[in-house]
């Protein structure tokens, strides 16, 4: 079962974490493939990697590769749904994870009301899925360090304080999947499929 490099197109470029290691690794197999294989070719212990692919094997995305194994046996598998470079967000029982949809609604309503404060971010998300003003806030800054949003009025304290308003930045509407901040410290692009900012390099990627 192949290892070796894999084709750019099924990869998503920057740092990546567990899920998406172990997707691209299922995309990369052009044959069967069972889960200890999987494991293996990404460098993960067994039992993370079976916690995934019970997910994605559950949600539609891999089946089985011809019977069901004997006990004992390991079962072989295969992508049955490919639905792109990037890993499907879903829990360990298959269903859709609610991780993720907050910052899609914060990333539409961007694009609706163009100028925004973190206030008026999160209000607006919050009628697609429930948005805190300190989760919008934070949102806003990791996109003005990318680069997507101007910040055109500064936030101020005092009797008259106020947070600061963003705008969209010219050309930075790169299509309808929100950026992600991901654990490791960096902002990706889902339409670009690239990191656009990384904390390790304190500048746009």
């Amino acid at each position: 079962m192949g290892a070796g490099r894999k084709p750019i197109h099924l990869e998503m470029k920057g740092i990546k974490d567990n899920r998406q290691r172990i997707w691209e690794a299922v995309r990369s197999e052009q044959r069967p493939f069972t889960v200890q294989h999987i494991a293996w070719s990404v460098d993960l212990d067994l039992e993370t990697t079976r916690y995934c692919i019970q997910g994605l094997q559950r949600a539609g995305f891999i089946g089985l590769a011809g019977e069901k194994a004997t006990r004992g046996k390991e079962q072989l598998l295969v992508l049955v749904k490919d639905c792109g470079v990037e890993a499907p967000a879903v829990t360990r029982t298959g269903k859709p994870s609610a991780m993720g949809l907050g910052t899609e609604a914060m990333w539409r309503s961007l694009r609706i009301l163009g100028e925004v404060s973190a206030d008026e971010l999160a209000a607006q998300a919050s009628v697609s899925a429930k948005t805190t003003q300190r989760t919008a806030s934070s949102y806003l800054l990791w996109l003005h360090r990318a680069g997507y949003v101007i910040e055109i009025s500064p936030a101020a304290t005092g009797p008259r304080g106020r947070t600061a308003r963003y705008r969209l930045a010219p050309g930075k509407y790169t299509g309808p999947r929100a950026p992600m901040i991901q654990r490791i410290g960096q902002l990706y692009d889902p339409n670009l499929g690239e990191v656009v900012y990384s904390q390790m390099e304190g500048a746009q990627a």
